[in-house]
């Protein structure tokens, strides 16, 4: 019975795994749509602009969530729907928005920026209205989290993917229309993810409600904390580059350089979509020994797929890019191979995240990708003036395989840990401690 009872939990992982692997795969494919209309309707420029505008506050959303997503989806089972979003809204009111004011000085140096000088004032406020839009983040990804974590598969990759098919069906329209510009690119943007938004947070019910009884803010917001500096800091070793560019470089540059850092993502959502699936599985999972297998087996998976993408990729690259985005983007080749090394890196760093998070270590994650940001930030000053955008590809490459090789090292010592019963990936207990 117990043989059959783990057959079937396998099977279950291996039907989720693949419906979230085809879903992110579903929404990468959505990017690379994205990216091509854009680079060959508004050209170099025209999407350096976009990238400018919108995909610089990407990292800016991430940082105002303060881990709570990561949080929703770790409770999910064991705290109510509605405790839970309560929770994040007010860490969005008391976290998210006082923080935004805070880094006003880095909006300030960034809209003194090269980038931001040929794209003229209009593009300066579409960047501080991205911002403002980006507080508003933690509430819909922590409803979708929350579905994760509930096991509800389907209903997760759904409500994950519908911002970005908003956001591709609206560049496809305009761009049928004739009517795709920098302005109505952006437009549509903001519409989309605001519907987006919308639309999942009201069908999940997790809009803010009166609450009775115990509120678990602080244990939300504790586990929400020790994985949000990991969170943050992997967003800004994958787009810190871009950030920073914004501010040295021209927007055909940093066009060129956009196109070679989404290419280079290709494999990611197959490593997310196996980290993601994991989740519910590690964490509801009868005993320690069948986590650390199905952890095993899920890296094992990532790093087969990851190379099945990347290695193809090198090989055409040369060919494929000038022939799908135009010549005007045969320079995104050499940053594109340079990342390559380091996507791998971070593909199977998403499996060793999702492992240390579950088994309630997230702050070991956090620290790998600590040293990560601190990779970036040393790279970017030492390599980016003297070799511009190879320079910054160079340096993101390194950061991921800095990131995976801590998360390996703290990974070993937690494995040990579980194996000798020191430790384990019962969150029951965690909640318990933190009561």
């Amino acid at each position: 019975m117990g043989h059959r009872s783990l057959d079937a939990r396998m099977r279950g992982q291996r039907a989720s795994t693949t419906v979230t692997t085809v879903a992110f795969v579903f929404i990468a494919g959505l990017t690379f749509v994205n990216a091509v209309v854009l680079t060959n309707a508004l050209g170099a420029q025209g999407r350096g602009a976009v990238a400018t505008a919108y995909g610089a506050t990407v990292v800016l959303g991430w940082a105002f969530q303060f881990g709570m997503p990561s949080a929703a989806g770790y409770f999910a089972r064991d705290v109510d729907r509605q405790v839970v979003m309560n929770a994040v809204w007010k860490m969005c009111a008391f976290g998210a928005v006082p923080f935004a004011i805070l880094l006003t000085p880095l909006y300030l140096w960034q809209l003194n920026g090269t980038a931001f000088e040929q794209g003229g004032s209009s593009l300066k406020w579409w960047y501080l209205a991205f911002i403002a839009l980006h507080i508003l983040q933690s509430p819909f990804q922590s409803a979708v989290y929350f579905l994760r974590g509930s096991g509800s598969t389907v209903r997760f990759n759904f409500f994950l993917a519908l911002p970005q098919l908003l956001v591709t069906t609206g560049y496809l329209v305009l761009l049928i229309s004739d009517r795709l510009t920098v302005t109505t690119a952006l437009t549509s943007t903001m519409i989309a993810l605001a519907l987006g938004w919308a639309v999942a947070i009201t069908c999940n019910h997790a809009w803010p409600t009166r609450q009775s009884g115990p509120s678990r803010f602080h244990q939300l917001r504790s586990y929400g904390l020790r994985s949000w500096v990991g969170s943050l800091s992997f967003i800004v070793s994958l787009r810190v580059d871009q950030m920073i560019l914004v501010g040295l470089v021209s927007l055909e540059d940093l066009g060129v350089y956009a196109v070679a850092a989404a290419l280079a993502t290709l494999s990611g959502p197959l490593s997310r979509g196996i980290a993601q699936s994991l989740q519910p599985f590690i964490r509801h999972a009868p005993n320690d020994a069948e986590r650390l297998a199905r952890i095993g087996r899920s890296m094992r998976w990532v790093t087969m797929a990851s190379l099945a993408v990347i290695v193809p990729l090198a090989l055409v690259a040369r060919t494929a890019v000038p022939w799908v985005f135009g010549d005007e983007f045969a320079g995104s080749v050499t940053p594109l191979l340079l990342l390559l090394p380091g996507a791998l890196a971070s593909d199977v760093n998403q499996v060793v995240s999702t492992a240390l998070a579950n088994f309630d270590r997230p702050e070991s994650a956090s620290k790998a990708q600590v040293a990560s940001a601190a990779t970036t930030v040393f790279g970017l000053a030492l390599l980016l003036r003297p070799f511009g955008i190879e320079g910054a590809a160079i340096t993101s490459s390194v950061s991921y395989i800095v990131a995976l090789l801590v998360a390996l090292w703290f990974w070993r010592g937690l494995r040990r840990d579980v194996v000798a019963g020191r430790a384990t990936g019962d969150a029951v207990v965690s909640l318990a401690e933190g009561c």
